[in-house]
C-alpha cells in the first residue's frame, strides 16, 4: 500500500460511512436530479475533522488577483502542517465534467507557482506545509459512458484514459484513487445499484519554509 493510500484511507472510510448513515434515513434528491456537489465537500471535510479535531475547513475559498477564483473547500491542519485543496464534481454530463476536472487539477497545481505567496500570507503558520490536491466526485452508472468513468477510477486509470494529452494538465505520477459503492443500502435500490463515490488524491508539493 502506497504512502498516500495509507495516509488517507481512514478519512475515506469515514467519508463513505457518512453517506451510509445519511442513506439510512434520507433519500437526498427528488426524483433523479442527483445530489448537489457541495455535499461531497462537506461529508469529506466532516470525515477529516472527525479524525483530526485540530483541523479547520472552509468552503468556497476565494483567491486570485481579481478574487475571481475559488476552491470548493480547503482543509488546514496546523498540527500536521498540511493543507488540502478540494474540488468536487458530479459526473452528470460526462464530457463537460471531465473537462472540468482538467481545469480543477491545473488550478490546484497552480497554487505552488501562481498563488503561493497569497496563500502563505493568508494561512498562518504554514511554513513548509505539505499541500495535497483532492478531487471528489460521484457518478450514477446508468449509461455506458458513466460506467466507463467508474471503471477507470476502479482501475486507477482515469488520468491516463480520460484526460488525453493536449489539455495542458500536469501529469500526476503519484496520484491515488479511492472508490466507494453502497451494496448494503436497504431503502433505495437505485443507490445500491448505481451510485458510486470516486476520489483522486495527489501530493502537490510543499510551501516554502520561512527563513
Amino acid at each position: 500500500m502506497d504512502e498516500l493510500k495509507r495516509k488517507f484511507e481512514d478519512v475515506f472510510r469515514l467519508y463513505r460511512l457518512n453517506y451510509e448513515r445519511i442513506f439510512d434515513v434520507l433519500y437526498p434528491a427528488k426524483n433523479n436530479t442527483g445530489f448537489t456537489e457541495r455535499n461531497l465537500s462537506v461529508n469529506f471535510c466532516k470525515a477529516y475533522e472527525s479524525l483530526h479535531p485540530e483541523a479547520i475547513s472552509w468552503y468556497e475559498f476565494q483567491f486570485g488577483a481579481k478574487n475571481n477564483l475559488h476552491y470548493d473547500a480547503v482543509i488546514i491542519n496546523p498540527t500536521k502542517n498540511e493543507v488540502l485543496l478540494i474540488e468536487s464534481k458530479r459526473f452528470s454530463h460526462p464530457k463537460k465534467k471531465i473537462a472540468g476536472v482538467y481545469s480543477d487539477i491545473a488550478r490546484i497545481n497552480d497554487v505552488m507557482s501562481s498563488y503561493c505567496k497569497e496563500f502563505m500570507e493568508r494561512i498562518y503558520h504554514c511554513s513548509g506545509a505539505s499541500v495535497y490536491g483532492v478531487i471528489l466526485a460521484d457518478v450514477w452508472t446508468q449509461t455506458k459512458r458513466k460506467t466507463e468513468i467508474w471503471d477507470t477510477f476502479k482501475r486507477g486509470a482515469f488520468i491516463t484514459r480520460m484526460l488525453p494529452e493536449g489539455y495542458g494538465v500536469p501529469t500526476l505520477p503519484d496520484c491515488t484513487y479511492f472508490v466507494n459503492e453502497f451494496p448494503d443500502v436497504k431503502r433505495a435500490a437505485v443507490i445500491r445499484d448505481d451510485y458510486k463515490l470516486l476520489s483522486l488524491v495527489w501530493k502537490v508539493g510543499n510551501f516554502p519554509s520561512n527563513v
